[in-house]
């Protein structure tokens, strides 16, 4: 159980949510029962297990896709190496356009 509800001095009663990480401190006993009563019924609590469960399933699409565009990366990087242009060749295609240098049309 993640509901716990504890005396730890004289009063002073502890109400702890292990799951949601919340602490409420009483008087009595009564009034941290109503504490968790009121903290059962909050969205916090009732979402914490499908919001948890989530990012476990985030996490492990991302370590997928990661994978996947590794792979991919890998499979196309001795296409792109062919591909690529000559070193000595401008980026600029009005300097390709000169004759004296590069040959032009």
């Amino acid at each position: 159980m993640t509901l716990i509800i504890r005396k730890e001095g004289k009063a002073h009663w502890v109400f702890e949510c292990r799951r949601c990480h919340v602490r409420g401190n009483s008087q009595d006993y009564f009034r941290a029962l109503e504490h968790q009563q009121w903290h059962e019924r909050t969205l916090e609590h009732a979402t914490k297990p499908m919001a948890d469960s989530l990012g476990i399933f985030a996490e492990a699409l991302t370590e997928l896709a990661e994978r996947f565009v590794d792979s991919v990366a890998s499979a196309f990087k001795p296409l792109a190496d062919v591909l690529a242009p000559a070193p000595n060749r401008p980026h600029d295609p009005t300097l390709l356009r000169d004759r004296r240098k590069w040959g032009g049309r």
